[in-house]
């Protein structure tokens, strides 16, 4: 009688991690646990492509492992983002709510517009404020009345364009969270959504402005100081001091980039706000800035390319006209050739405020994904889980819930 041989050909015996041609495909592999047999494996982990292998007269080959991609239901894939899907997905935002977004910048940015052309057709409506400048007959005192008043209009003026640019920025919030989740958001929704944070809004822009304010004032008062009494020496300290003063504000600016959105989505106050956005980007300051500072320069190079040439156009186009204005038809071009070219500015403003809105309201959600798994809070909300609210805000905290602790 033959004696039937202990090991399979090949020459390898069987065991635990390697299975003879009769052992079940159904156990933990070695290297981890892998899904069942027949059962998908869950997104972010590897499971074995089209079934189980079939085993052979030798050795059986191993099953390698097939990594399955993070859902994307919306403008960006729920996980950590990089630069491109980060710009992709404001561009795809805003392309998803034109109406909401587009019409929203537009009509702040033609708000400003004519508050401003209103601020300066009342500065100039007096001939005696600058007349006796361009004649060169000015007294010390028409020249200060002069500098105070286009002061206090221009100062005006930028705090108008501030204020409404941060309550833009904070209700564009809104419409990007939801299309993340492929939610459109219209118009009246939106607004509807964010009214009651209008005023904390408006409270953080004006508290910006103010500390602001008072670091240029203490700086141009000690440069000042320097110069009156250090000569050549306290003016090349003055230098210093103000690019010192401009590299902290932009890195104090960018530590608060994103309270606008945490205070919309978390329903949080402005020193909250200002607090949340600060432990945020803690350990993620470069990134922040190097994805906001890309899409400026992105909005900058186009905006700045199409205002210059219409304004190129503008001029030929009133040359050409009429090749030799008198001087009140002089005057009347250059009132047109400004509302036309103002206008348009408008337009193209509109679509950068949009935009970048859209970039820093995910740069907020991939900070909230990277330090605290926002993206699992979103997938959740995504499938209906519980407090899921299809109608709101995706991972908005209830105005009753105390604010969250800032990440260390």
């Amino acid at each position: 009688m033959t004696q039937e041989p202990d090991e399979p050909t090949g020459g390898r015996a069987s065991g635990p991690d390697q299975p003879g041609p009769n052992q079940q495909w159904d156990q933990p592999s070695r290297w981890g646990q892998a899904p069942q047999w027949g059962q998908a494996p869950q997104w972010g982990q590897y499971g074995p492509p089209g079934g189980p292998p079939q085993p052979g007269p030798q050795q059986p080959f191993p099953a390698y492992q097939q990594y399955v991609a993070p859902p994307k239901p919306g403008v960006i894939p729920l996980r950590p983002l990089g630069l491109g899907e980060i710009l992709d997905g404001a561009f795809q935002a805003a392309r998803r709510n034109g109406k909401a977004m587009f019409g929203s910048a537009l009509l702040v940015q033609a708000f400003s517009a004519v508050l401003t052309v209103v601020l300066l057709a009342v500065f100039f409506s007096g001939r005696t404020l600058y007349q006796p400048l361009i004649e060169g007959t000015a007294s010390r005192s028409q020249i200060v009345s002069f500098v105070v008043g286009a002061g206090a209009t221009v100062l005006i003026a930028v705090l108008l364009q501030t204020l409404t640019q941060m309550i833009l920025q904070g209700v564009l919030v809104i419409p990007v969270s939801r299309a993340v989740l492929n939610r459109t958001t219209t118009f009246k929704q939106m607004w509807s959504l964010a009214r009651r944070r209008i005023g904390s809004l408006i409270g953080l822009s004006l508290l910006y402005m103010l500390g602001a304010s008072v670091v240029i004032a203490i700086v141009v008062l000690v440069a000042v100081l320097l110069v009156a009494n250090l000569g050549v020496g306290g003016a090349l300290i003055t230098v210093a001091l103000v690019l010192a003063m401009i590299a902290g504000f932009i890195w104090i600016g960018t530590k608060l980039l994103v309270a606008p959105a945490a205070m919309i989505v978390e329903n949080l106050g402005i020193f909250h706000a200002v607090a949340r956005s600060w432990g945020l980007t803690s350990n993620n300051w470069w990134r922040t800035f190097g994805t906001s500072i890309v899409a400026s320069l992105i909005v900058g190079a186009i905006t700045g390319g199409i205002s210059t040439a219409v304004g190129f156009v503008v001029s030929i186009v009133t040359m050409l006209i009429n090749a030799n204005p008198t001087e009140e038809q002089l005057i009347l071009q250059a009132v047109v050739g400004q509302v036309i070219s103002l206008l348009v500015s408008s337009m193209i403003g509109a679509v950068a405020l949009a935009f970048q809105a859209g970039v820093l309201a995910l740069i907020y959600v991939n900070l909230r994904m990277r330090t605290e798994g926002f993206d699992i809070v979103l997938m959740k909300e995504h499938e209906g889980g519980p407090g899921s609210d299809p109608d709101g805000i995706p991972g908005a905290v209830p105005a009753a819930r105390t604010w969250p602790a800032a990440p260390k």
